[in-house]
C-alpha cells in the first residue's frame, strides 16, 4: 500500500494558478467589451485572419483616397475664387471700355486701370494653398507667374519690340506720331504676339503646361487644376499690356482708339476661354464628389464584412466577464479559507 502526502502549501497554491489564468481571461474579455472586436483576432479566426487584414487594406486605401480628395476640393475651390476674381475684374475693365466713346474714356485712366488689373492677374496666379501654387501645373513649388516691372524679362521684350517697330520707346513723346495703321499692324505682328505665345512666355511664367492629375478613386484619375500657360491667361496679360505699356496716354485718339479695340478684342475672347477654365474645374469637383459618395457605400459594406468576422457578441462577453468575477472571488474565497487550516487548531 502506497501513501500520498498533500501538505497545506500544494493546497494554497492549486487556486492560486488557477487564478492567474482567470485574470488573463478576464483581461481579454473586458477588452473585447470595450472594443466590441476578439481581443485575439488571428486566434478566434484561423485561416480567415487573411480575409479580415484584405478587407482593412482596402478600407485604409478608401480612407487615404478620400482624404486625398479633401486636398483636391480645397485646391479646387480656391482656384475656382481666384477664376472668378480673374473672371470679374476682366468683365469690369472690359464694361468700363465700351460703356463710353473713345474720346470720353480718358487715356490716363485706361492706362492706369490695366496696369492695376495686371497686377490683380499676377497676384492671382500667384495664389497657394496648403503650400503649393495653385497655377503653376505640376510645378507647384516654384511661384509661376514673374511681376510685369521695370527690368523683368517680360517687360525687357515688350520695350524690345516697341523700339524695333517704332524706332521709339513707349515713353517718348513722339508716340503722338504713331499712326493707327501702324499701330495696328504692330499689334498683329508676329513680333509682338509671340512675346504672350511659344517659348517667349517663359519671360512670363514658369508653370507647367501638365496640369495636376488626382487619383479620386480606386479606378479614376483626372487633372484636378489648371495653369498660368492657359491661353486665357495669355491673352489677358497682352490686353492688359496693351493697354497699360504701350504709351496709349501719348497717342493721337484715332490711335488710342486702334488700341481700346484691341483691348476689347482680346478681352471678349479671354471671357469665354475663363469660363471654360471653370466649367472644367467644376466638372472635376462634381467627380470627385461623386467618388467620394462611391466610396463611402464601399466602406460601409466593407466594415459590415470586418464586423461579421471579427465582432464580438457583447451580451456573451458580458457572461464570461460575470462568471469569471465570480469564479475568482470563489478563489480568493477559498484560498482564504485554506491559508487558516492548521494542525494547531485540532491540537
Amino acid at each position: 500500500m502506497k501513501t500520498t502526502f498533500i501538505s497545506t502549501v500544494s493546497l494554497w497554491n492549486s487556486p492560486r494558478n488557477a487564478l492567474s489564468k482567470m485574470q488573463t481571461d478576464l483581461a481579454k474579455a473586458n477588452q473585447e467589451i470595450a472594443t466590441g472586436r476578439y481581443a485575439d483576432v488571428g486566434l478566434e479566426l484561423g485561416y480567415r485572419a487573411g480575409h479580415g487584414i484584405s478587407l482593412r487594406q482596402e478600407r485604409a486605401e478608401l480612407d487615404a483616397l478620400i482624404d486625398g480628395n479633401g486636398t483636391v476640393s480645397v485646391r479646387l475651390n480656391v482656384t475656382k475664387s481666384s477664376l472668378t476674381n480673374i473672371r470679374t475684374t476682366a468683365e469690369t475693365y472690359l464694361n468700363s471700355l465700351l460703356s463710353l466713346p473713345p474720346l470720353e474714356r480718358g487715356a490716363e485712366t485706361v492706362r492706369d486701370s490695366a496696369a492695376l488689373n495686371l497686377r490683380a492677374l499676377t497676384s492671382e496666379l500667384n495664389k497657394s494653398t496648403g503650400g503649393q501654387y495653385i497655377f503653376a501645373g505640376t510645378n507647384t513649388k516654384e511661384k509661376p507667374v514673374t511681376e510685369y516691372k521695370v527690368g523683368s524679362p517680360a517687360k525687357t521684350a515688350v520695350d524690345g519690340a516697341f523700339m524695333t517697330a517704332f524706332g521709339i520707346s513707349q515713353t517718348d513723346p513722339n508716340v503722338f506720331n504713331i499712326s493707327a495703321a501702324d499701330m495696328k499692324t504692330f499689334l498683329n505682328s508676329a513680333a509682338f504676339n509671340d512675346l504672350f505665345d511659344g517659348p517667349a512666355w517663359s519671360d512670363w511664367s514658369s508653370a507647367s503646361d501638365q496640369n495636376i492629375e488626382s487619383k479620386i478613386s480606386t479606378t479614376e484619375k483626372i487633372d484636378t487644376s489648371t495653369n498660368a500657360n492657359e491661353v486665357a491667361m495669355r491673352k489677358l496679360a497682352k490686353a492688359y499690356t496693351i493697354a497699360s505699356d504701350l504709351g496709349i496716354a501719348g497717342m493721337r485718339t484715332e490711335t488710342q482708339q486702334a488700341v481700346v479695340e484691341k483691348v476689347i478684342e482680346i478681352l471678349g475672347q479671354v471671357t469665354n476661354g475663363l469660363v471654360e477654365i471653370q466649367a472644367k474645374l467644376g466638372d472635376a469637383e462634381t467627380k470627385v464628389k461623386s467618388a467620394n459618395d462611391r466610396m463611402d457605400v464601399q466602406r460601409k459594406v466593407i466594415d459590415e464584412g470586418i464586423g461579421r468576422l471579427e465582432e464580438v457578441d457583447p451580451a456573451e462577453a458580458k457572461t464570461r466577464v460575470d462568471a469569471l468575477t465570480t469564479q475568482i472571488q470563489m478563489s480568493y474565497s477559498l484560498t482564504s479559507q485554506l491559508r487558516q487550516l492548521s494542525l494547531l487548531n485540532y491540537l
